[in-house]
């Protein structure tokens, strides 16, 4: 659309692509340039480095969408959320992640399927 008009051609969009991009992308090196490394702030925020609860595992899991695909382990979430007695082993499993701050290999693995259409 240029002036409030639609193009009617293939070539006035691709240009007005083209002015947009140019004055967007080429813009003036800044004027002020800050000292990020002599000049860093010693402001500390406020982040949880506690252990996590059984009660914040607890919570999460309560917060899965139920109708998801399982991933590798083949478990469900439909699964986690009604065996309320595995909340211990997964709080367990997710302070030692916490504290090692090191993901486990296999929880970075996925599996991909193409689906399938049937017409």
């Amino acid at each position: 659309m240029t002036n409030g008009k639609f193009a009617r051609t293939h070539d006035k969009p691709v240009k007005r692509w083209q002015e947009h991009l140019q004055s967007v992308l080429n813009c003036p090196e800044p004027t002020v340039m800050h000292d990020w490394i002599g000049n860093q702030p010693s402001l500390q925020l406020p982040v949880n480095t506690d252990s996590i609860s059984e009660e914040e595992v607890n919570v999460a899991v309560k917060q899965l969408k139920n109708g998801k695909a399982a991933g590798v382990n083949n478990i469900q979430p439909e699964l986690l959320k009604s065996a309320g007695s595995i909340i211990p082993h997964l709080t367990r499993a997710c302070n030692m992640v916490w504290q090692h701050e090191a993901t486990p290999v296999d929880w970075k693995n996925g599996i991909t399927y193409k689906e399938r259409r049937f017409d």
